[in-house]
């Protein structure tokens, strides 16, 4: 038996695994603020080995310009774990809004219980995805009217964390993403976090 457990750790195989450390340094730049998002990651991620952070930002170069995308991909353990975006688009009405970003999700699951919370024009949360449409230009900017982002983050593998408390980090990633992104996305309307 002595031999067996010790096989066992030697290989590092479970339960003696070690954890992954998810560092601020590595996080992608898209998801905000590092430390705070740190925390939110832990919360939500399952336990893996190590984990992979791939990030993609694309700048508007004026304030007439209509592109600006992020896309944030956490990986760990051989899959993808989470996956973060942001897109400018053209202002739409709630509902609207809300059928297109559930179309967004990879997982029809993760959409399925969508509710309200309070940021931006509006926003959606569950334990598995959570997005926010925030004002970012206003009309005349932009040729075709005031334009927002859309944000959003989707957990594809869980952790061992409640739903509820899964579903409060969610919020809290796509918060701070949506603030990363209003302030490197030369927005001129007021970001409204709650």
């Amino acid at each position: 038996m002595t031999l067996l457990v010790s096989a066992v750790y030697i290989f590092k195989l479970s339960p003696f695994e070690e954890k992954g450390e998810i560092k601020a340094d590595d996080i992608c730049a898209s998801l905000g603020s590092s430390s705070s998002v740190a925390d939110s990651l832990r919360n939500v991620l399952p336990e893996e080995s190590s984990y992979s952070f791939d990030n993609d930002v694309k700048l508007r170069v004026d304030v007439t310009d209509t592109d600006y995308e992020s896309s944030c991909f956490v990986s760990g353990g051989g899959e993808q774990l989470l996956v973060a975006k942001t897109s400018l688009m053209e202002d739409e009405s709630e509902t609207s809004w809300t059928q297109w970003v559930k179309g967004t999700a990879a997982n029809d699951a993760s959409v399925a219980s969508l509710k309200p919370f309070a940021t931006g024009k509006t926003a959606v949360a569950s334990d598995r995805f959570a997005a926010v449409f925030v004002p970012c230009t206003s009309e005349g900017k932009i040729p075709g009217g005031q334009y927002n982002l859309s944000v959003s983050v989707e957990l594809k593998q869980t952790g061992d964390s409640s739903a509820s408390a899964t579903r409060n980090a969610l919020i809290d990633l796509v918060r701070s993403a949506g603030s990363f992104a209003h302030d490197k996305a030369l927005c001129d309307m007021a970001f409204k976090s709650a």
